[in-house]
């Protein structure tokens, strides 16, 4: 009996100490991240441009490298609230051949063929947290314009909570995989 009161106590203190409650400002309250409650999960796609070398192997083993060229680069963010704090897992998408031609068919459902793999799970501190969502705060509602398929697609980010469903564009080059020291 006594060690199970030992082990409750353990349990309780230890939630109070390691437990995250993170109080936002004003301007960060209506962000979907701050609107998490326990146990609820946000989904944040990003679609980027990089310049990088893909190397690829074949069945054989032969290796076959290419030169420096813009990719697409999408990545997928599951922030999940738990009693302890935020969650991050950290999701990559090895097709990099435009796929923002498919980017606003992941507002509607995530399918398969984006082959998204599970690269990294940490738990984010408060200022990751608030960064998360003052990144909310410099997007934009997409203009038609906006939506041409081409080498130097706009950065955008979808957010997916529960019925929200959000395709934007992100204000300058801020990317959530850097933001949350993914790299």
């Amino acid at each position: 009996m006594r060690k199970k009161l030992y082990f409750v106590v353990c349990v309780l203190i230890s939630n109070l100490i390691y437990s995250q409650k993170i109080e936002f400002p004003e301007n960060l309250r209506k962000t979907q991240v701050a609107q998490l409650l326990l146990h609820d999960s946000l989904l944040y796609y990003q679609c980027h441009v990089d310049t990088a070398i893909q190397e690829i192997t074949t069945q054989s083993g032969q290796k076959i490298k290419s030169k420096k060229r813009r990719l697409t680069i999408t990545e997928k963010f599951k922030i999940l609230l738990t009693d302890s704090g935020y969650v991050a897992f950290y999701f990559l998408s090895p097709v990099t051949n435009y796929p923002n031609k498919k980017f606003p068919y992941l507002t509607l459902k995530e399918v398969e063929s984006w082959e998204f793999q599970l690269s990294k799970i940490k738990r984010l501190t408060k200022d990751e947290v608030l960064l998360l969502s003052a990144f909310e705060t410099k997007t934009h509602a997409i203009v038609h314009y906006e939506l041409n398929i081409n080498k130097s697609c706009p950065n955008e980010v979808i957010i997916r909570r529960n019925s929200f469903v959000e395709q934007l564009i992100v204000e300058g080059d801020l990317i959530l995989s850097e933001i949350l020291k993914f790299h």
